[in-house]
């Protein structure tokens, strides 16, 4: 009888740890695999998020360039981010206008006010919706950013090296070249931007 208990608790035992192996009690590397994969589906995750955000903004630019209101034989330029005020330039710039009207259709956060280009090229202005991620340094630029100097601004795609100088491939409204129905019109020019003299990057924000 004795024998007879020792074998079943034994078999009970043994069907015990059978069990806790099957139901996948693994090593710690097992799981230290598991997290790695996890991590770096997150981050893949987020890479295609901000990719997508890139590709809104630069798709809007696109769209907007068939815009006639950016032209400098228009003077009535609506800005859309503040409730399709009407202004009139009489010829002046559109640069942050486009920008800021791009940014607005594309559903990023915009200033309160017409911000202007210095306004966009200060630091200390509008942190919490664009904020500020390089400084006379385009290495971390996305597409769909935005450079900013005092007197200009663009809608960054990439970036292009011609005999080592550097420049940003993107949008912008307010160019010297003329129409050609292709990569400028209206005054809105896609095409390449020479990156020098004191600009800021700055990423819009959803």
């Amino acid at each position: 009888m004795s024998n007879m208990r020792f074998n079943l608790l034994s078999f009970i035992l043994f069907a015990i740890l059978l069990m806790s192996y099957i139901s996948g009690c693994g090593s710690a590397s097992d799981y230290e695999e598991e997290r790695e994969e996890s991590s770096e589906k997150k981050e893949t995750k987020e890479s295609v998020t901000e990719t997508e955000k890139g590709n809104i903004i630069l798709s809007t630019a696109k769209v907007e360039q068939n815009n006639e209101m950016y032209s400098p034989d228009v003077d009535s330029t609506y800005l859309y981010w503040l409730d399709n005020e009407l202004i009139v330039l009489n010829g002046s710039t559109k640069c942050n206008i486009f920008a800021l009207n791009v940014l607005y259709k594309a559903g990023f956060k915009t200033p309160e006010v017409n911000a202007l280009s210095r306004d966009l090229h200060d630091t200390s202005n509008f942190k919490d919706i664009l904020p500020v991620i390089g400084i006379n340094e385009i290495k971390d630029a996305r597409r769909g950013d935005i450079i900013a100097w005092s007197y200009h601004v663009i809608i960054f795609e990439s970036l292009v090296k011609i005999r080592n100088e550097e420049f940003a491939l993107g949008y912008w409204a307010g160019t010297r070249q003329e129409n050609n129905d292709d990569n400028i019109k209206n005054n809105v020019c896609h095409g390449k931007y020479k990156l020098n003299g004191d600009y800021v990057v700055r990423r819009p924000e959803k």
